[in-house]
């Protein structure tokens, strides 16, 4: 998981973006900007053919 995003690099990002923001939004969108870090590298790994919810049954060799 990579690590948490530093205020300073939010902070640029948000003056990139041209947009101000309070503190108490600054920390909402730090939170969500982390967790959404935390659900990708969750979603994004190497899984099988049978891992797919439309292929969940298996095939059997007399079936193929």
């Amino acid at each position: 998981m990579p690590p948490p995003i530093s205020d300073e690099s939010l902070d640029h990002m948000l003056a990139n973006a041209g947009l101000t923001l309070d503190e108490a939004q600054k920390a909402d969108l730090q939170t969500i900007h982390d967790n959404l870090a935390m659900m990708k590298a969750r979603v994004r790994q190497k899984r099988g053919h049978m891992a797919e919810p439309a292929h969940g049954f298996a095939f059997t060799a007399e079936d193929l």
